[in-house]
């Protein structure tokens, strides 16, 4: 596999992780923790952006 694409996956994964936190702690405790949110947007913007393909 290339490496660009196991960064991606593995920015795709902890994004996914820290919105399943954000999920957890919004249902179960009625508020959103802010840093596992602007975590998961950071990582969510490096796997969709980071390493896209120049036309």
């Amino acid at each position: 596999m290339n490496l660009k694409k196991i960064f991606r996956i593995i920015f795709l994964l902890l994004a996914a992780v820290c919105f399943y936190v954000v999920y957890l702690m919004h249902s179960k405790l009625s508020f959103i923790d802010t840093p596992y949110l602007f975590g998961g947007i950071v990582f969510l913007l490096l796997g969709l952006l980071l390493f896209r393909k120049k036309k």
